[in-house]
């Protein structure tokens, strides 16, 4: 089974469309023990969806089953 490092955005991240899987390209690890790279801009990707820079302070991560995969 594969797994996927989920974001959502506090407060109001439903609004944006969140929870979100990260892309590939910014996690790292293998099967539940996933995390976010240090050197992927996290910032940027979450508002590049709308979502105000000045409101991301706050969000959950977590890892789930993929189930597209």
């Amino acid at each position: 089974m594969k797994y996927q490092l989920m974001i959502d955005p506090t407060p109001a991240g439903w609004a944006y469309g969140f929870p979100r899987a990260l892309p590939t390209e910014a996690v790292e690890g293998n099967g539940k023990n996933l995390v976010c790279k240090t050197e992927f801009d996290l910032t940027e990707w979450v508002t590049s969806f709308g979502y105000p820079e000045k409101d991301f302070q706050y969000w959950r991560m977590w890892v789930e089953p993929n189930e597209n995969s």
